[in-house]
């Protein structure tokens, strides 16, 4: 059975500078790649596709989202995602972390965070003629730069204007009706959210994150149905569902050893609480994904 990979950022082009600017339809037309783009793969790395002509589709964990001219989907560090081969034209930004939070202050490394959270906006933001071709100059700077002799001020400059490119598009995703809930709670949202990702596979009661938190419960589920109408429970419980997913069909791991690795005493308890919340058994998940 073969599984997608974990696919890290490569410093090979700039070392030194984790970014990363090429047309979509040069990426889809390499041979040289470790791993099938077309097949859902695990990234270390921050991702913007933006959709210039032509229609198509992207996969991230597990949804996919048609495109067209305007389109721009977003892929946040340790998501699964897969291309569709297709005739449309783009471009792809690939950075890490570090690189695009070098810098900020606070508020700005907030804004970064809510803007690649998926449950706080949508992956998917459709921009008009006008916006996108600020969005198409800011590119076209970044490229410019890019591909030019890179020298000890590339990668500020650089980074300048992905900030900028992000700012335009956040301006757009943060609009009146998005599903995001009240904005005061993010940051404690955020750092929830992050937490319940880092230790999902071991604790699933709502205690353990108010207490990481130096908080209460109570103030949790504030916290949470203030952003997404949902409990802390149903936000975990979903979240878990979502790994367990991400393990299914990118390990080998047996479903016992899976059961494990997210601490239930026996593979049974897995199956029933996977198939509680995911509506199928993790073996009919798995053969969804990996033939």
């Amino acid at each position: 059975m073969e599984n997608p990979k974990n696919i890290r950022f490569s410093r090979a082009k700039s070392p030194g500078m984790d970014f990363e600017i090429f047309p979509l339809e040069v990426m889809m037309a390499r041979k040289d790649l470790d791993h099938d783009p077309t097949r859902l793969h695990r990234v270390q790395f921050y991702v913007m596709l933006i959709i210039t002509s032509g229609r198509g589709s992207h996969t991230v964990d597990f949804v996919k989202y048609d495109y067209a001219r305007g389109s721009v989907i977003t892929v946040r560090k340790d998501q699964l995602h897969c291309f569709e081969y297709s005739k449309a034209m783009g471009y792809i930004i690939l950075f890490t972390e570090e690189y695009l939070l070098s810098y900020l202050d606070r508020t700005g490394s907030d804004k970064i965070a809510s803007f690649f959270n998926e449950l706080l906006f949508e992956q998917h933001t459709q921009l008009n003629e006008e916006s996108l071709e600020d969005i198409l100059h800011l590119i076209g700077s970044m490229g410019k730069e890019y591909n030019g002799i890179i020298d000890e001020h590339s990668a500020r400059i650089i980074r300048n204007y992905l900030q900028i490119l992000i700012s335009n598009v956040y301006r757009i995703r943060d609009r009146p009706g998005s599903k995001r809930g009240s904005i005061k709670y993010n940051r404690s949202f955020i750092e929830l959210h992050k937490l319940i990702e880092q230790h999902c596979p071991v604790h699933r009661n709502v205690q353990h994150y108010a207490d990481l938190m130096n908080t209460t419960a109570r103030t949790l589920n504030t916290v949470t149905n203030n952003v997404l109408r949902k409990s802390v429970k149903q936000l975990i419980d979903e979240l878990v569902i979502l790994e367990i997913k991400r393990c299914l069909i990118n390990s080998e791991d047996s479903i016992k050893e899976i059961a494990h690795q997210f601490s239930f005493d026996e593979p049974t308890n897995l199956f029933k609480y996977f198939k509680r919340h995911a509506g199928k058994t993790p073996e009919v998940f798995r053969k969804m994904y990996v033939p």
